[in-house]
């Protein structure tokens, strides 16, 4: 017999929601260097594009005109410049592999600065040893030469691994950029009308639902986690049942992700959270840390895996440009 059969139901509910952590962190760890992926040349020797003859190719060519270039991984710039043959570069050290991005137009991170997989590093182009606009992609490992193709499809393969652990389609899975793109508006016109720091509406919406991707906020617009209470009950209000703290709790349903987050705002202007109402809608970590101690969630790490999300992702500058506008 297998051992969760063992466990209390509640355990095995904090145990998917462990394994749904583990295998979300897993999705968003990596990213393609490209939002498409299209190979122009492979890597090995090919006939040299200028002089015709033979020569190595130490890298792979993937087609991209003047297109945002995304870090592979979680890591540090290395290096920034520019020589005659990789034109503009960046060079990207993650563990023991360096990734070199070449023939840039722009460059948008700095030496030693880190950064993470699926940030935006500059802008493709063709400046250097360049016929036309395209990625030139390189790898080493250990200092070795490494084909770049095989880091394409770690990717491929830790995605779909994902994925299919989540039991979801791959395109049902924002990445980040797009989670935050599609609602750091709707966020800080919260901000505005009730002072909740646009960062910690982001940072909940995207741990609770697995940045969009639970089945409570793909089925029921839910980005909170929101329990159905007696009222919405008493109302007949839509709600869902999963498991959570206790097997098969009842959970609100909206019919929108902007009506779950104004509920979300509304529950944060009650009695219980006036405690985080003393706080600027700057200051994202006390609003945090009342929101955890008013009851709000039960995670003992709640307010530090919101935080991480807050800082990796700079969710601050909309707190800022929401108390500009």
């Amino acid at each position: 017999m297998a051992l969760v059969c063992l466990l209390p139901i509640s355990l095995q509910a904090q145990d998917r929601g462990i394994q749904e952590d583990y295998w979300l962190d897993k999705y968003l760890s990596v990213s393609y260097p490209l939002k498409t992926i299209h190979i122009t040349s492979s890597y090995g020797t090919r006939n040299d594009p200028f002089t015709g003859k033979p020569k190595l190719h130490n890298g792979i060519d993937l087609s991209a005109k003047y297109e945002e270039v995304f870090a592979m991984f979680d890591g540090q710039i290395s290096k920034t410049g520019y020589d005659p043959a990789s034109g503009n570069f960046i060079t990207l050290q993650a563990g023991n592999y360096t990734i070199s991005y070449c023939h840039l137009s722009e460059i948008w991170v700095k030496e030693t600065e880190k950064v993470y997989s699926g940030q935006v590093l500059g802008i493709s182009g063709s400046t250097g040893r360049s016929t036309a606009p395209h990625l030139h992609l390189t790898s080493r490992l250990l200092g070795k030469p490494h084909n770049p193709y095989y880091l394409l499809t770690f990717v491929r393969d830790t995605k779909q691994k994902a994925v299919e652990a989540l039991g979801l389609k791959q395109g049902k899975v924002l990445s980040p950029k797009d989670f935050i793109g599609k609602y750091a508006t709707i966020a800080m016109r919260q901000q505005q009308r009730y002072g909740i720091p646009s960062s910690v509406i982001l940072a909940q919406m995207a741990f609770e639902s697995g940045w969009g991707s639970s089945k409570l906020a793909q089925a029921g617009h839910n980005f909170f986690g929101i329990k159905a209470n007696q009222n919405w009950l008493k109302q007949g209000l839509p709600y869902s049942l999963h498991d959570d703290d206790k097997p098969q709790e009842k959970f609100c349903n909206f019919s929108s992700a902007v009506e779950s987050i104004e509920y979300h705002s509304r529950l944060l202007m009650s009695e219980r959270y006036k405690k985080c109402r003393q706080y600027a809608p700057t200051d994202f970590h006390n609003w945090l840390s009342c929101i955890k101690a008013a009851g709000y969630a039960t995670h003992k790490d709640y307010v530090k895996k919101c935080e991480r999300i807050i800082l990796r992702y700079k969710l601050y500058r909309y707190d800022q440009l929401a108390a500009q506008m």
